[in-house]
């Protein structure tokens, strides 16, 4: 898929509650699907979608994941290869 349709999917999910993001994750070695959200739950608070040395990355709230030290599910996913509005 090219960079600019993953980069319109991407501002599209802003405007969403829910999204699947299909991405190839090196901590994993494997390409992963997870469910996830923009916004924070039962906040106001935003994830963001950013160009690092030209690689597409979006941080996401992931429902499914461990809450960290913080308590946070906050995840990064780099150049997604899909991403499917829940």
């Amino acid at each position: 898929m090219d960079k600019k349709t993953i980069k319109e999917q991407l501002e599209a999910l802003t405007s969403t509650d829910n999204f699947w993001i299909t991405y190839y994750a090196k901590k994993h070695g494997k390409i992963i699907k997870r469910f996830g959200a923009y916004t924070k739950p039962d906040t106001d608070i935003k994830g963001k979608h950013v160009v690092m040395k030209g690689n597409d990355v979006f941080f996401y709230w992931d429902f499914n994941a461990p809450e960290n030290e913080n308590g946070n599910k906050w995840r990064q996913a780099t150049n997604p290869l899909k991403v499917e509005v829940a």
